[in-house]
């Protein structure tokens, strides 16, 4: 099936625009992809998705995508990212952050082309996210240069990619990758 990458930035209604995209299927796996014990971060908005859809909260991505059997919602790599340099102990690591991080993402990118649902993944967009309160923090500036090399993996592997801007969805499916390592 077909992985869609849904960018924007916050409170662009990305993840209310990629639940739309799976809105006719009667079961949904949602992953929230945060680590399993974070309390800090709220659960998604009531009513944003159906009841019936299951949700789960994990930072392995690749395995939840092999074991759903619907299609799954993935949202987001921003706390994705985050979740993964805390659990590995790697903001202070920029060069064993990226190898860690390109690892993952060599086994989520077979994943999503290999999975026989549909899948929507949203993330930031980095270019549109709002500025670190310290712009010389070096572990804002980690995740800042991650999570554009994320973005860039994700959508050269997505067969349909949306951006959120100014109230509308722009469909870059079709406009040419450029600067994907």
């Amino acid at each position: 099936m077909t992985a869609t990458l849904v960018l924007g930035g916050p409170r662009s209604g990305k993840s209310h625009h990629a639940a739309a995209l799976l809105a006719h299927h009667p079961m949904v796996t949602v992953v929230e992809a945060l680590p399993q014990g974070d309390a800090l971060t709220p659960p998604p908005p009531q009513g944003q998705c159906p009841p019936e859809w299951r949700s789960m909260r994990t930072l392995d991505l690749t395995r939840a995508l092999l074991a759903s059997r619907h299609p799954v919602l993935i949202d987001d790599l921003g706390g994705w990212l985050r979740g993964l340099l805390a659990e590995d102990g790697l903001a202070g690591h920029p060069d064993r952050a990226r190898k860690v991080l390109d690892a993952r993402l060599d086994e989520l990118g077979v994943a999503l082309r290999a999975v026989p649902f549909d899948v929507v993944v949203v993330s930031p967009e980095p270019a549109l996210a709002a500025r670190p309160s310290d712009p010389a923090d070096p572990v804002e500036q980690l995740h800042g240069d991650l999570l554009s090399h994320v973005t860039r993996r994700v959508s050269a592997v997505s067969g349909r990619v949306h951006v959120l801007l100014g109230g509308r969805v722009l469909d870059l499916s079709s406009a040419p990758l450029v600067g994907v390592v």
